[in-house]
């Protein structure tokens, strides 16, 4: 007798520590918002824009921005950064939790090659943005200038 009560209380502690875990867990979510998002066309080079936007995360859980690409057929879009004063390319751009990050010009921001040359201000396009944990983010965009 003792032995099955010795049993149930272990796996009752068990079941209680894995419940424990697993709401842990779960709080400690992302909650993406994108705010602010405009894009300007390069004042230098023909069919390229820039996309500037506030991400907020006012969840308990990291994330990280991997890609994003807009709706314009034959387009190609990059996360960019800036490195010792020169544009980089960036694989993914973190975004903390209970944080923020701002895309600006002379920092983070999202280029986007290869638009169409009837492409002027004005024009508005969606961007779809992919975070590593919260998902597919989407947002309409105008050129502003």
């Amino acid at each position: 007798m003792q032995l099955k009560h010795t049993f149930i209380t272990v796996l009752f502690v068990i079941v209680l520590s894995i419940t424990a875990a697993g709401i842990g867990a779960c709080s400690r979510v992302p909650q993406i918002a994108v705010e602010g998002e405009e894009a300007r066309l390069s004042p230098v080079l023909l069919g390229v824009c820039s996309i500037y936007m506030s991400i907020r995360n006012s969840g308990n859980g990291d994330d990280n921005l991997l890609s994003a690409e807009v709706d314009i057929p034959g387009t190609i879009t990059e996360l960019h950064g800036v490195k010792d004063g020169k544009m980089v390319r960036k694989e993914k751009i973190p975004i903390p939790a209970k944080s923020g990050v701002e895309l600006r010009p002379g920092s983070m921001h999202i280029m986007v090659f290869k638009l169409p040359r009837d492409v002027q201000i004005g024009n508005e396009f969606t961007l779809r943005l992919v975070f590593e944990r919260s998902g597919e983010k989407r947002v309409t965009i105008s050129i502003n200038r």
